[in-house]
């Protein structure tokens, strides 16, 4: 069972917070998930795992699609915590969570895999990378990861095959003789106190020096040996000191701050531990606009060589402020270190006129847009929809150059893009 958080954190003030409507429910799970961003950015682990943990603990009393999708997420996110705290087998756990929370999770299958091979369970891990390619077909960074279970279960496959020979080989063979042991008599002269020994046992209790005491930093102080460093305050020195035991002090007398807080810091940082400015208003404009630019024109070989296809409008972009919201960036300070955290799911709305002449529309969604990615790691795509009324046989094109490449790289260099921007800019 994961252990709850420490009884001493900066984010004690979410780890201990109990919201008591559905309203409060999800203002804390996204405050958790913000922190939560930023302790993995910071390979802050044990933090986040806690973070996620709570946010688990209190978005699971809400039983709807929507909760289940972002349990997948935080249990996906949390067994990545626990498989960098080298503790695999709750890392298993998480991800096997996230997979029966939303089946359709590529990066819950990822995870899994990833505790798998940490598992050694290595045909699981392949049949976990082949769930997740089922789902995003031409992510290459899975592929990466199948090739790399599937070369480690031939390696596994020839380890016990040789270990298999080794035994057959050694069943075959006589025993080693056993070994001969011979008794003495004769006791250690360390077990039989020495004449020294007693002689500086007795000098101790003493309160005296023994040979080696005036150099390990010890004095004596009314006939008792002390450390070297030990200070008895004379009369004087106490009557200049005073009285400097600790005191409780009295709530009544405690003042209370008039100051107003920070419309950008978060309603769950009362305690003044977390240090973090919404920039959400400009975020949703910038990385539309970024976004925008994308295009992605066919190369020549191509099925319909110099179409061009390219975004027409970006929606989804709603602040996780308002109900259902889905975007999110601030910048945090820790220890005096600025940190960018952002979640978003991006809809894209693209369109292209082909060689007959037929215009053909559609959309695809860019989803778990977050700062946990590495630049140029590439982003899960869902929704993959074209309007009614593109020729039949435009598919496999429209198919291979928006949703497996061509355009969707296209706008993974610019989401890659606002990423400097932000920091840029912050």
């Amino acid at each position: 069972m994961l252990s709850s958080g420490p009884s001493f954190s900066p984010h004690n003030d979410v780890l201990n917070a109990s919201p008591s409507t559905e309203s409060e429910t999800f203002s804390l799970v996204e405050e958790l998930k913000r922190r939560g961003r930023v302790s993995v950015t910071t390979q802050r682990y044990p933090d986040a795992k806690d973070l996620y943990g709570k946010a688990i603990e209190v978005l699971s009393t809400i039983d709807n699609d929507a909760s289940k999708k972002d349990l997948a997420i935080l249990h996906s996110n949390r067994a990545l915590c626990l498989l960098q705290m080298n503790n695999a087998a709750d890392s298993y756990d998480d991800a096997t969570s996230a997979t029966c929370s939303d089946p359709t999770y590529v990066k819950g299958f990822w995870r899994l895999g990833q505790a798998c091979m940490a598992l050694s369970k290595t045909q699981e891990a392949i049949d976990s990378f082949k769930a997740a390619l089922t789902l995003d077909e031409n992510n290459k960074a899975l592929k990466k990861e199948l090739l790399k279970a599937e070369r480690q279960l031939v390696k596994d496959i020839e380890e016990a095959a040789r270990k298999e020979k080794e035994e057959e080989e050694n069943a075959d063979k006589p025993p080693p003789p056993a070994p001969v042991v011979k008794k003495t008599s004769t006791v250690s002269a360390s077990a039989t106190p020495s004449a020294s020994d007693k002689s500086v046992a007795a000098k101790s209790k003493k309160g005296d020096f023994s040979k080696s005491d005036h150099v390990r930093g010890y004095k004596v102080v009314d006939g008792k040996k002390t450390s070297f460093f030990h200070h008895e305050q004379t009369e004087e020195e106490k009557r200049l000191i005073g009285d400097i035991t600790p005191k409780l002090l009295d709530p009544a007398q405690i003042p209370t701050s008039n100051t107003t807080q920070d419309k950008d810091v978060s309603v769950w940082n009362k305690a003044g531990t977390w240090e973090e400015k919404d920039v959400t208003k400009w975020a949703l404009e910038s990385i539309k606009n970024k976004v925008m630019e994308a295009s992605y024109t066919l190369p020549e070989g191509s099925p319909d060589p110099n179409a061009c296809v390219k975004v027409v409008d970006v929606s989804k972009l709603v602040s996780s402020k308002k109900a259902g919201g889905s975007a999110h960036a601030s910048v945090a300070k820790v220890r005096g270190k600025k940190k960018y955290i952002f979640e978003f799911t991006v809809c894209v709305h693209w369109e292209i006129t082909i060689g007959s002449g037929d215009i053909c529309k559609g959309k695809m969604t860019f989803f778990d847009v977050d700062g946990t990615h590495e630049i140029g790691e590439g982003y899960d795509v869902t929704d993959y929809v074209v309007d009614a009324g593109a020729p039949a046989d435009a598919s496999h094109l429209l198919r291979r150059f928006v949703k497996d490449s061509g355009l969707r790289s296209a706008v993974e260099g610019k989401l890659d893009e606002w990423i400097g921007l932000f920091q840029e800019t912050y």
